[in-house]
């Protein structure tokens, strides 16, 4: 049975609309959900704190935090050549030993505030 062009272009229309119907729902949730998810991440990271200066110092490891496993991130507690004293995050799986000298990165936030990472370890 052939189908005469308007009866054709009317089931199309209704095809359509059917469709439309089903996924148009789903398609404006995935644009609200997408847009909620980027309004949330853009406000994350306006209010990050900015790394605006890192420098290198040189230091020998006083001690280490106690760690509860043997591998894995440590605490070390490292006398800077300019005499201070400071706390560095260690992501080496094996703990700097006492007395070893270390690089480390001084890193300066838009706060002010200051972190420290060992870099390497230093062959002597």
């Amino acid at each position: 049975m052939r189908l005469s062009n308007e009866k054709a272009r009317r089931l199309t229309a209704l095809v359509w609309r059917e469709r439309a119907r089903r996924w148009l729902p789903v398609l404006v949730a995935v644009i609200v959900v997408a847009g909620a998810l980027a309004f949330v991440l853009s406000n994350q990271v306006q209010r990050a704190d900015r790394t605006v200066d890192v420098r290198e110092r040189d230091g020998t490891v006083v001690s280490t935090k106690s760690s509860r496993n043997a591998r894995g991130a440590t605490i070390v507690r490292v006398h800077l050549d300019d005499g201070r004293d400071v706390d560095a995050f260690s992501a080496f799986r094996i703990a700097p030993a006492q007395g070893s000298h270390v690089v480390i990165t001084e890193a300066r936030h838009a706060s002010g505030r200051l972190t420290y990472d060992v870099l390497r370890l230093v062959e002597q």
